[in-house]
């Protein structure tokens, strides 16, 4: 309801849609696969607070079209490369079809609002938008799994924080977050240094979300399409793994 033009709210409203079929067939697949289900991230969930209570709408789609649906969609394309189900492969690549247009709405959205800005509303944006990577990148932890086994939490935090594999887990979902900032004309001269001290600034020269190939989504699903986008993805995240392994040597 906070979209600006008729147009925008319309997209949101499609949007909303999308989201309750992700959450249905994640409910049911949790349910029937898995059997136990953990709430929401506490610190997820404090930050998604704060974005939607701002008032604003600009800081709302950068904090959700491009913060948390760039890091969703980063975490959902390395979850598809690594699990060995193939149902949960086929979700995850049905559900990033979807993501992939709502990142790309808030890149092709905000790109022109950006430039409407005094350089201090954008610095205060770009500000806005490191906060929100940085409490992602160093609490989107799983304290609540913890809990379950009887772990101390902040232990297990530390350790899991301190891991070579969380490390570069944590780092690559940016890798879909940190260009299309850049798109948008939000990663300062300011908060650059910022970027670089959480270790992530060097995904900004990677492809951002500006373009999609509409007519492509329009398309039947092609398993043949699947597979190959699959095969893609698996050696991207193997050469990003590999790169930082060369790194921590």
């Amino acid at each position: 309801s906070c979209a600006p033009t008729f147009n925008a709210k319309l997209y949101a409203a499609s949007q909303t849609f999308d989201e309750a079929r992700h959450v249905e067939v994640f409910n049911q697949y949790i349910q029937k696969r898995i059997g136990l289900m953990y709430p929401i991230n506490t610190h997820l969930n404090s930050i998604i607070d704060k974005i939607l209570t701002d008032p604003r709408w600009d800081l709302k789609f950068i904090g959700m079209q491009i913060v948390i649906e760039g890091l969703a969609l980063s975490a959902f394309n390395t979850a598809r490369e690594t699990t060995p189900d193939p149902v949960l492969k086929d979700i995850v690549y049905l559900v990033t079809r979807d993501e992939a247009r709502h990142v790309t709405f808030g890149v092709n959205y905000l790109e022109e609002f950006i430039t409407t800005l005094t350089d201090e509303e954008r610095e205060e944006r770009a500000l806005f938008a490191f906060e929100a990577c940085a409490i992602s990148r160093e609490r989107l932890v799983a304290t609540d799994v913890f809990r379950h086994f009887g772990w101390d939490v902040e232990e297990s935090r530390r350790k899991v924080l301190d891991g070579f594999v969380m490390s570069t887990f944590r780092n690559l979902l940016f890798q879909r977050v940190v260009p299309n900032l850049r798109r948008i004309g939000l990663l300062t001269d300011k908060v650059r240094p910022k970027f670089e001290e959480l270790g992530i600034l060097e995904y900004e020269t990677m492809s951002d979300d500006g373009d999609i190939d509409w007519m492509k989504l329009e398309r039947p699903l092609d398993t043949g399409e699947a597979q190959s986008h699959e095969q893609s993805m698996l050696a991207a995240f193997h050469d990003a793994l590999h790169s930082d392994q060369v790194a921590a040597t």
